[in-house]
């Protein structure tokens, strides 16, 4: 028993320490996030299968909050429980939060510019991870044309609600019109633990409400950092599709209807997003930290603003995968989630294709002016990736070090 709980303790200590790596490498949006999971804890190490990465990714898509924080933080509950599910979470986002708020204090010292080559590698490596989850997803009509569809609407109407609908119809199509074969149980779901969801609920309530209280009554030392931390809540309540739906959502709340900083303010934050590792749901890390500035707050003041944007972006979504994650395995031992889950994989698939298409335009002409630079990146990252065994953390200090040099 007791060499049981060592061996345990060790292999949750490895995973910790995978998890800093992929931490302290993972640049880019969510669907890199994955490909960087599928590499190293799925292929590398093996914690859990392909499979069970594809369905905790697809549960995460239709859940509020930052998708590859709480896919990961899920993949950490089933090797080890709450606890190194939450550290793991602290591991993940602490290092991308620090150097958000070090942005805040010294943003005038950083030349986004040496980050160039950083998102021609993040399309390189989500086509990667599109391609080889696609080969590891089933190949019948139904999936592909899922994938397909997925691929083409997602592609062409980025909206926030697209992507949860777009989830919820692969799993209706494959729940209707799919062939599968499945043994009925009608057991009801048991030991469901509603204080998550609770807590979830009261915070939203409390914060609207404490915040719609502030309009009133202005108390300057503690309403402008209460203010933010309803407003950053609600969005990290509300946004469905990652750290891509989260930007528009901060830049109509913050910059145009409440000039809590503005747009140049914003964007050389989102640019600096750019070349760091870490979720990108951080970037409310640094603009909370900039609205206090612009408040009048000190340095103090602007670690806190910080503090209080990384909490509140990230505390809805972890407290729904912390309610919802225990009883998934009862929940998709349902027949109509098994029917659902081929379809609802297929469109999470056709998702990460259409975000590498989403990440491809706007850098267009963007690379020293020659879109042949930015193929040539892509397709040589992708290439890397899949017929080299180059650790990807490489790749990107390499991208680095050529925004520096050239």
């Amino acid at each position: 028993m007791k060499d049981s709980t060592k061996i345990s303790k060790l292999r949750n200590i490895v995973f910790l320490k995978d998890v800093l790596i992929i931490t302290l490498t993972a640049f880019g949006g969510p669907q890199m996030h994955i490909a960087m999971f599928l590499e190293r804890l799925v292929e590398k190490r093996k914690y859990i299968t392909k499979e069970d990465l594809l369905e905790l990714n697809s549960l995460c898509q239709v859940l509020p909050g930052p998708s590859s924080t709480q896919t990961l933080t899920a993949i950490a509950f089933k090797m080890g429980g709450p606890k190194l599910a939450f550290s793991t979470l602290l591991i993940w986002l602490l290092p991308a939060a620090v150097l958000m708020t070090i942005f805040v204090l010294t943003r005038s010292f950083f030349d986004v510019d040496i980050f160039r080559f950083i998102m021609p590698l993040t399309i390189g490596f989500v086509l990667y991870a599109a391609f080889k989850m696609f080969l590891s997803g089933k190949k019948d009509l139904l999936s592909i044309t899922i994938t397909v569809i997925a691929v083409i609407i997602g592609s062409t109407y980025p909206y926030p609600w697209i992507f949860p609908i777009l989830i919820i119809l692969g799993g209706f199509l494959s729940s209707n019109f799919g062939n599968h074969k499945f043994i009925p149980n009608d057991k009801p779901i048991i030991n469901v633990r509603w204080a998550n969801l609770t807590l979830f609920g009261s915070i939203f309530l409390i914060a609207v409400i404490v915040g719609a209280l502030t309009k009133y009554v202005n108390i300057s030392a503690i309403s402008q950092p209460l203010l933010l931390f309803e407003n950053t809540y609600r969005m990290g309540s509300l946004v469905f599709g990652g750290g891509n739906v989260l930007i528009p959502m901060i830049i109509t709340e913050f910059v145009e209807f409440k000039d809590y900083l503005t747009m140049e303010e914003f964007q050389t934050g989102f640019g600096l997003l750019q070349g760091i590792p870490g979720p990108r749901f951080t970037i409310a890390t640094y603009v909370n930290g900039m609205a206090m500035q612009n408040f009048g707050y000190g340095p103090l003041g602007q670690i806190l603003g910080c503090i209080v944007g990384t909490v509140a972006i990230f505390l809805p979504g972890t407290l729904l995968i912390f309610f919802v994650y225990p009883i998934w395995g009862q929940l998709k031992t349902y027949p109509i989630v098994r029917r659902s889950l081929d379809g609802i994989i297929a469109a999470a698939i056709g998702l990460v294709f259409a975000a590498a298409v989403l990440l491809f335009i706007p850098l267009v002409g963007k690379v020293d002016g020659d879109i042949s630079v930015s193929m040539a990146i892509i397709l040589a990252a992708f290439l890397l990736l899949y017929f080299t065994k180059i650790p990807s953390p490489l790749l990107v200090v390499g991208a680095v070090l050529a925004g520096v040099l050239f």
